[in-house]
């Protein structure tokens, strides 16, 4: 039991992880004056939905995402897997 509860909190951590270091990444497009990369919906794609939802909140907040809005589908949409080759 105590396997299975870390093993969740240690997921949680990383997603964790991930999304503090794209807020990062996206506060510092703001701070040097870029606008969002072409493939920042790619990116946000690649998120765990909540994440996802999370990391477009605080684009949106910090002013970067003022485009149209996304589906209700690609918000709760399993993240898509880069192909490794």
């Amino acid at each position: 039991m105590r396997g299975v509860l870390l093993a969740l909190m240690l997921a949680g951590s990383a997603h964790a992880d991930t999304l503090e270091a794209y807020r990062q990444q996206a506060s510092g497009w703001l701070l040097s004056g870029q606008r969002l990369p072409r493939d920042y919906r790619v990116q946000l794609m690649r998120m765990e939905s909540a994440d996802r939802i999370r990391a477009i909140a605080y684009l949106r907040r910090i002013g970067l995402l003022t485009g149209s809005s996304w589906s209700l589908d690609d918000l709760l949409r399993d993240p898509i897997l880069s192909e490794e080759r």
